[in-house]
């Protein structure tokens, strides 16, 4: 072999290692540029998801690593394929739901957790896994495809590969998650350069961080003040709910509602915050001045809570029963509906005190007392005010079916088929529980009906359509049915309007949101008072608590899901992690260091003070490393063995660990490190060594 092919082949492996490192290089940078992207989209979008992303940090690790080089491309597949069912079950998905028999309805919830995601300037998702579980699994898919396009060649795929993961921080900005604009624009910016430079992270990071800060600060100075493109101030948007209209549409809600906290509420026990209460039917459930005194409430205890205003601007005020007495925010009004109002409207951060009358009662105490009669109940079961043609009816409506359909009056007419419906529903019993289980079954337990508040606009009998026809609604119209049949089963029976229990921080404080604002029914019991029911489904997304439920099973609480949450899925998901860590490392044991990697010549060569030829080999280096210790000069040797029984080709492992240990045995750990920083992390500027 002549000598020029002999020098040709000598500066092959020197070209394939600095092309290796130039490799290296970038992928670092882009590896950086994924953990800032990861950093931002999280704060982005913690208000609303809180701490359950943090689950997704093995996933987006293992991207991050993979775009590093540090572990093969493969993983990606693999992780994605795993991220699959564990994604969800993090989330807290009941792992019954992930099931093969059910995978057609976790499609479902999964699709209508992502549109939960998808409203603009949304408050805190609580008491529902789904929106959780549908953005840990787009996580964890989009950041292992952006990691395995990531190691692939060509600009396309490295253009798909950073935009997949700004995604998330993107789609943020879109719907005004977060209220400044600058720094999110100023970590895209960012992340851009770090992605498409070529140079060392020592020069590109301060350079990429100085760009990305005078872009937040340019903005911030001489950025426009309003959005240019307006994404959810387009026309026709819904306003942003701030008062309860306890009115009784039947129709599409007027405002949206995105989970923003309306009231802080402090009381030893949950309940329904009502605020007005409607005892006056025509077909709708409305407000009434009432003229006779209330009912009773022998059962009744004395209660007192502490309601602090965050974002409803509502004069009326809560209270988790009827309310005897408020102290704070301002003078207090008399109002018609068992009401009282603050005689301003209230601000952010105003608080009163509430001293009510709430009435307890379990199903036990309950079972027994019969259907309440007498003509002091009349208004309580009246269905059509009497306007002037006689005194109130003490009997329901349902012993009047038989003249009703004799006299023709109403024929086929809607309201004897439910006066028929409310008849049967009764049946013989005069149990007034075992009446009002039947009812909320017939509404709730057994799937006729289905809660949506997508609904047209109401007619002019919207609970005789609901009942009939649409059998799709809210909670208004599943109280006001409710109601309704009760009434005309003879049963002393309201609506009420306010809020559902909110989320519970364990120490009786409780978060109530516009999504809580709900309507529910109270039925009196002679004996006891007016008691609280809710017929609406629990598809509804206003929490209610287990402890207002006179129907709930003993020992029931409000936000349990089986299994308990993600909290019990840490052991077996640590030891999965532990599990796939040892099988990565029995895998790559047997493997060739990645094409990056600085050979252990190569590095010696680094360490020695002064200058080293291009022709200099490894055993003629051996005096000068022995100035820095036995250990370094043995290493060096084994190097060279290794090379010429190699046939002259690398087989290097873990080249910069074997050096470091050497040099720690003989200097220190603590000057090993600082020497191996200094000499090592760049390549020598006399044009490298002839060592490989």
């Amino acid at each position: 072999m002549s000598a020029g092919a002999s020098t040709a082949a000598a500066r092959r492996p020197r070209r394939a290692a600095v092309s290796a490192a130039g490799r290296q290089e970038p992928a670092r940078g882009r590896a950086v540029a994924l953990v800032l992207l990861a950093a931002a989209s999280a704060i982005a979008w913690w208000s609303v998801l809180g701490a359950g992303l943090l689950w997704a940090g093995p996933v987006v690790l293992l991207a991050v690593l993979v775009t590093a080089r540090v572990l093969p491309a493969r993983l990606a597949v693999v992780g994605a394929v795993v991220w699959l069912p564990v994604g969800p079950l993090l989330a807290g998905v009941p792992a019954r739901e992930l099931r093969p028999g059910g995978l057609d309805n976790a499609a479902v919830s999964l699709f209508n957790g992502l549109d939960a995601l998808t409203v603009p300037a949304r408050g805190a998702v609580v008491a529902d896994p789904w929106p959780l579980a549908a953005a840990l699994l787009l996580t964890g898919l989009t950041w292992c495809a952006s990691a395995l396009l990531a190691t692939r060649r060509g600009r396309v795929a490295g253009l798909i590969a950073i935009v997949l993961p700004a995604l998330p921080l993107v789609w943020a900005l879109a719907l005004e998650q977060t209220p400044d604009a600058a720094w999110p624009g100023a970590v895209l910016l960012g992340c851009g350069v770090l992605w498409a430079a070529r140079g060392r992270l020592t020069a590109v990071v301060p350079a990429t961080v100085g760009v990305a800060v005078l872009a937040a600060v340019l903005a911030q100075a001489v950025g426009p003040k309003e959005q240019w493109i307006p994404f959810v101030d387009a026309p026709g948007r819904k306003p942003q709910f701030s008062r309860l209209d306890t009115t009784q549409s039947y129709g599409p809600l007027g405002d949206r509602r995105t989970g923003q906290t309306m009231l802080e509420i402090t009381s030893p026990e949950p309940a329904l915050w009502r605020m007005q209460v409607l005892e006056r039917f025509n077909g709708r459930w409305r407000v009434e001045m009432r003229t006779t005194p209330d009912l009773p409430q022998p059962a009744a205890e004395e209660v007192r809570s502490t309601v602090e205003v965050v974002g409803l601007r509502n004069r009326l005020v809560a209270a988790p029963g009827r309310v005897e007495a408020v102290d704070g925010g301002g003078a207090i009004e008399q109002d018609i509906g068992e009401a009282r109002q603050l005689r301003r409207a209230p601000e952010k951060g105003d608080r009163y005190r509430v001293r009510s009358e709430v009435v307890r009662a379990t199903a036990d105490q309950l079972r027994d007392v019969p259907v309440a009669e007498g003509p002091q109940y009349a208004q309580y079961i009246e269905t059509w005010p009497s306007r002037g043609y006689g005194r109130r009816p003490t009997r329901p409506a349902i012993d009047y079916l038989d003249r009703l359909r004799f006299r023709g009056s109403y024929g086929a007419n809607r309201f004897v088929e439910v006066l028929q419906l409310a008849k049967r529903l009764r049946g013989t019993t005069n149990s007034q529980l075992e009446i009002v289980r039947r009812v909320q079954s017939y509404l709730v337990d057994e799937g006729r009906f289905t809660y949506t508040t997508d609904v047209p606009p109401a007619g002019s009998q919207p609970l005789f359509d609901f009942l009939l026809d649409t059998r799709a609604g809210y909670c208004q119209q599943f109280a006001g049915a409710a109601a309704m049949l009760l009434r005309f089963a003879g049963v002393p029976t309201r609506v009420v309007t306010g809020f559902a229990t909110g989320t519970s921080d364990g120490e009786g404080r409780y978060a109530v949101r516009d999504e809580d604002a709900h309507a529910w029914i109270e039925v009196y019991f002679p004996g006891y008072g007016w008691i609280p029911f809710n017929p609406t489904p629990a598809d509804a997304e206003a929490t209610v608590a287990a402890e207002v439920d006179v129907f709930a099973p003993p020992g029931s609480a409000s936000g349990t899901g089986d299994g308990g949450g993600p909290g019990v899925l840490l052991i077996p998901v640590l030891a999965a992690a532990v599990a796939a860590g040892v099988f990565v490392r029995r895998r790559t044991r047997h493997l060739q260091d990645v094409p990056a990697a600085v050979p252990v010549g190569e590095l010696l060569a680094r360490l020695v003070p002064g200058p080293v030829g291009p022709a200099t080999t490894l055993a003629a280096l051996g005096p000068r490393l022995r100035e820095l210790g036995p250990a370094t000069a043995a290493l060096a040797e084994r190097a060279e063995r290794d090379r010429f029984a190699s046939g002259g080709t690398s087989t290097d492992r873990h080249p910069r660990l074997r050096v470091w240990r050497a040099l720690a045995d003989d200097l220190g750990r603590g000057r090993a490190t600082v020497l191996m920083v200094r000499r090592t992390t760049r390549p020598r500027e006399a044009g490298g060594t002839g060592i490989d």
